[in-house]
């Protein structure tokens, strides 16, 4: 922990800030809404006036420094703060008259960020103050994707938000609690997206009041500040994969290249966007993930109630963040027979405890379900049979050994289309591996018709950049469990098993419901944080090529991460034409 005994009021705000990330994300959310409102639309008269001042504040700071570290004299740090808020006040309306306002302000984050880290960079705070550049990056680009994606947009199955009927889709869902203060009383199996377990959409309805009866919000604008919520939640998968790095005591190149990949993988920029239950399930996905590798390592109560609530909270979120019981139960039952003689009423007492938490909240939805209307625990809604996206023609087999260069001739995700004589044409994607390639990094929705020249061939090369980086961690994580033997082997298992479970549920749901939309990265989206551990365990690692695997991980991850910055940004350009 940061000693800020005797340290002035900005450094103590600096340290309380990189020391809850969390809280600190949350705040920068709470704070950035009533200046943006989640959207580029709704953004106020008031805010690049704001802009001005936060950015000039934070210059003044970087030049004040620049002049005590130089011994120059302090007109000159006035006169250039002058100087350089004068010019940004400028260029205040060059934004305002400008059709590019996204760009301005991602570069105005870039700006800020870059000021605000020049002002208070210290060789003290050296890791903690470069990750949480490289997160606020990955922050930023988000929001701005977020700007740019209203909750009509690149969403899944979102339905429509009304309070004068019982809607569908996830708006629906929303809806109907924001209007009636219950659950759906019925057999929810005919209403798309009732089926969720009802936390994410319960904080979505209760917020939607405050944005309206206590701040007096119109809805199309209340709707939109929703994603400010999701934003966080992605943002919050970034900082649980910045703790399960240092628990491996990933340093310096294997610390930030990892955290890199996390921060600016397109899969948590479009995640943040997504108005559905996926980026609070993963979230808590991710916090559980953590906190067993703290309890693994200190056994103690609240580190289990932690995994709990994480566990538990998840699944109010989506049952499918039930997924990491399997690997934390194997973790709880190595601990119990390791320490069987010596803690084990203190280790049941914990497992009593962790059951007490997680199974009522994890499991009331699903059993409430089954008691009143006999819906199965696992229920799933099916889609109708007859959709274009169907590929049950191709056995499951042949799809999974199908590695036809043809499949990857167009980078984006193929879907067969009905032309205007309503023919079916094109092609459907078959094989999962080569769909989630493609969706990983430009999602379901985003393809060709956003880019042109040489914005489609940086899409070519961003695509491989990241299939490259993507077998780079998979080849990392089987060198990893044969070779180093500096990883604890329960660390091993705990990561293998979650992997193993994850990529076993898509390739079961692509065999059971042969459609394009499950062979989707959005089920693995938790494998993002393992790929780029087990890169940084390698970084790690001394061998004979460590100096050039370092160096090419820093050049593709950096291209990659530049590239990613770049795609979006002309996506949300395009998203507002």
């Amino acid at each position: 922990m940061l000693s800020l005994s005797g340290s002035s009021p900005a450094k103590r705000i600096q340290g309380l800030l990189l020391s809850h990330p969390y809280i600190s994300a949350f705040l920068a959310c709470i704070i950035l809404t009533p200046f943006c409102f989640g959207s580029l639309k709704y953004i106020p008269e008031y805010t690049p006036y704001a802009a001005w001042a936060v950015l000039s504040l934070a210059l003044f700071g970087l030049i004040s420094r620049t002049i005590k570290k130089f011994r120059l004299p302090r007109i000159t740090a006035v006169s250039l703060a002058i100087s350089a808020s004068a010019v940004l006040f400028i260029l205040i309306e060059k934004y305002k008259a400008s059709d590019r306002k996204i760009v301005w302000i991602f570069f105005y984050g870039l700006s800020m960020m870059s000021v605000l880290y020049g002002a208070f960079y210290t060789n003290e705070l050296r890791r903690r103050m470069s990750s949480a550049l490289i997160i606020a990056v990955g922050f930023w680009l988000k929001l701005c994707y977020v700007l740019c994606t209203n909750v009509n947009m690149r969403q899944h199955d979102e339905g429509w938000f009304s309070d004068t009927e019982v809607a569908t889709g996830h708006l629906g869902y929303i809806s109907y609690l924001f209007t009636n203060h219950h659950l759906y009383q019925d057999d929810y199996c005919s209403m798309m997206q009732y089926c969720h377990p009802p936390l994410h959409h319960t904080i979505c309805a209760v917020w939607m009041h405050i944005m309206e009866d206590i701040f007096r919000i119109e809805r199309d604008t209340a709707l939109e500040t929703m994603q400010m919520l999701t934003l966080f939640y992605s943002v919050s998968i970034v900082i649980s994969a910045y703790y399960i790095f240092r628990h491996f005591k990933l340093e310096g190149k294997a610390l930030y290249i990892p955290l890199m990949i996390t921060s600016m993988h397109p899969c948590f920029t479009y995640l943040a966007a997504l108005i559905n239950n996926d980026a609070l399930a993963w979230a808590f996905t991710m916090g559980a993930f953590l906190f067993t590798l703290r309890w693994y390592k200190e056994p103690s109560m609240k580190n289990i109630m932690k995994i709990s609530l994480c566990i538990g909270l998840g699944m109010m979120s989506k049952l499918s963040a039930a997924l990491i019981a399997l690997p934390v139960a194997q973790v709880f039952l190595i601990v119990f027979v390791r320490k069987f003689k010596k803690s084990w009423k203190e280790l049941t007492k914990q497992f009593a405890a962790f059951g007490a938490v997680c199974v009522p909240l994890g499991m009331w939805f699903p059993l409430r379900g089954f008691i009143r209307w006999k819906i199965p625990l696992t229920y799933v809604q099916e889609l109708p049979a007859g959709m274009d996206q169907e590929i049950k023609g191709v056995s499951f087999f042949s799809r999974i050994t199908n590695f036809d260069l043809e499949q990857v001739r167009n980078v984006f995700e193929n879907w067969a289309y009905r032309n205007e004589e309503g023919e079916l044409v094109g092609m459907n994607e078959s094989n999962p591996l080569i769909a989630i390639l493609k969706n990983s990094v430009f999602g379901e929705f985003i393809n060709g018709t956003y880019f042109e020249g040489a914005s489609l061939t940086m899409c070519r090369i961003f695509f491989w950049t990241g299939a490259a980086i993507a077998f780079a961690a998979f080849a990392a994580m089987i060198v990893t469990f044969v070779r180093d033997r500096s990883i604890d082997e329960v660390h091993k298992l705990f990561t293998g098993i979650f992997y193993a479970v994850l990529v076993g549920n898509l390739y079961s749901m692509s065999a059971n419901y042969p459609l394009v939309c499950t062979m989707n990265f959005r089920y693995l989206m938790p494998t993002v944080v393992t790929g780029a551990l087990f890169i940084g365990l390698a970084l790690r690692r001394n061998c004979r090529f460590r100096r050039v695997y370092s160096s090419a991980a820093a050049v593709s991850v950096s291209a990659f991460s530049l590239m990613s910055a770049a795609i979006y940004i002309i996506v949300c350009q395009k998203s507002v034409l």
